[in-house]
Protein backbone atom coordinates (compact mmCIF):
# COMPACT_ATOMS: atom_id res chain seq x y z
CA UNK A 1 0.00 0.00 0.00
CA UNK A 2 1.38 3.53 -1.03
CA UNK A 3 2.26 5.84 1.68
CA UNK A 4 0.47 8.63 -0.46
CA UNK A 5 -2.63 6.68 -0.37
CA UNK A 6 -2.88 5.80 3.35
CA UNK A 7 -2.24 9.88 4.17
CA UNK A 8 -4.68 11.03 1.56
CA UNK A 9 -7.50 8.68 2.65
CA UNK A 10 -6.55 9.03 6.25
CA UNK A 11 -6.73 13.01 6.13
CA UNK A 12 -9.86 12.47 3.94
CA UNK A 13 -11.41 10.48 6.59
CA UNK A 14 -10.48 12.78 9.70
CA UNK A 15 -12.10 15.75 7.76
CA UNK A 16 -15.51 14.05 7.05
CA UNK A 17 -15.11 12.97 10.40
CA UNK A 18 -14.89 17.04 12.14
CA UNK A 19 -17.87 18.06 9.37
CA UNK A 20 -20.41 15.08 9.95
CA UNK A 21 -19.30 15.66 13.88
CA UNK A 22 -20.16 19.06 13.59
CA UNK A 23 -22.95 18.83 11.67
CA UNK A 24 -24.75 16.26 14.28
CA UNK A 25 -23.50 18.55 17.01
CA UNK A 26 -25.45 21.59 15.84
CA UNK A 27 -28.27 20.05 13.98
CA UNK A 28 -29.13 18.42 17.23
CA UNK A 29 -28.62 21.72 19.07
CA UNK A 30 -31.98 22.24 20.67
CA UNK A 31 -32.62 25.40 23.17
CA UNK A 32 -29.02 26.53 22.68
CA UNK A 33 -27.58 23.33 24.36
CA UNK A 34 -25.46 21.43 22.41
CA UNK A 35 -26.50 17.55 21.73
CA UNK A 36 -23.77 15.40 24.59
CA UNK A 37 -24.39 12.36 22.83
CA UNK A 38 -23.20 13.77 19.53
CA UNK A 39 -20.05 15.50 20.79
CA UNK A 40 -19.16 12.24 22.42
CA UNK A 41 -19.39 10.34 19.44
CA UNK A 42 -17.67 12.93 17.45
CA UNK A 43 -14.55 12.32 20.13
CA UNK A 44 -14.82 8.88 20.70
CA UNK A 45 -14.51 8.93 16.43
CA UNK A 46 -12.26 11.04 16.22
CA UNK A 47 -9.90 9.23 18.92
CA UNK A 48 -10.41 5.59 16.98
CA UNK A 49 -9.48 7.53 14.14
CA UNK A 50 -5.90 9.24 15.09
CA UNK A 51 -5.29 5.88 16.76
CA UNK A 52 -5.36 3.66 13.28
CA UNK A 53 -3.50 6.28 11.25
CA UNK A 54 -1.30 6.88 13.72
CA UNK A 55 -0.38 2.92 13.50
CA UNK A 56 -1.12 3.18 9.58
CA UNK A 57 1.62 5.94 9.25
CA UNK A 58 4.21 4.13 11.70
CA UNK A 59 3.07 0.78 11.99
CA UNK A 60 4.00 -2.67 9.34
CA UNK A 61 0.59 -4.40 9.51
CA UNK A 62 -0.68 -0.99 7.83
CA UNK A 63 -3.61 -2.89 5.90
CA UNK A 64 -5.31 -4.74 9.09
CA UNK A 65 -5.52 -0.84 10.37
CA UNK A 66 -7.01 0.54 6.96
CA UNK A 67 -9.22 -2.02 7.72
CA UNK A 68 -9.82 -0.65 11.21
CA UNK A 69 -10.36 2.98 9.60
CA UNK A 70 -13.09 1.82 7.01
CA UNK A 71 -14.79 -0.04 10.42
CA UNK A 72 -14.70 3.63 11.94
CA UNK A 73 -16.29 4.97 8.86
CA UNK A 74 -19.52 2.90 9.20
CA UNK A 75 -21.01 5.08 11.90
CA UNK A 76 -20.56 8.27 9.60
CA UNK A 77 -22.64 6.18 6.65
CA UNK A 78 -25.30 4.17 8.62
CA UNK A 79 -27.15 7.90 9.19
CA UNK A 80 -26.69 8.77 5.12
CA UNK A 81 -27.83 5.47 4.05
CA UNK A 82 -31.50 5.98 6.11
CA UNK A 83 -32.04 9.57 3.65
CA UNK A 84 -31.47 8.07 0.28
Amino acid sequence: MSKYFTHIFNILVGLLLVVEGGVYIFVNNKDGQLHLRSILMTLLLLLAWGMSYRKQASGKNQSAWLIVTIIIMIPMILPWLFFI
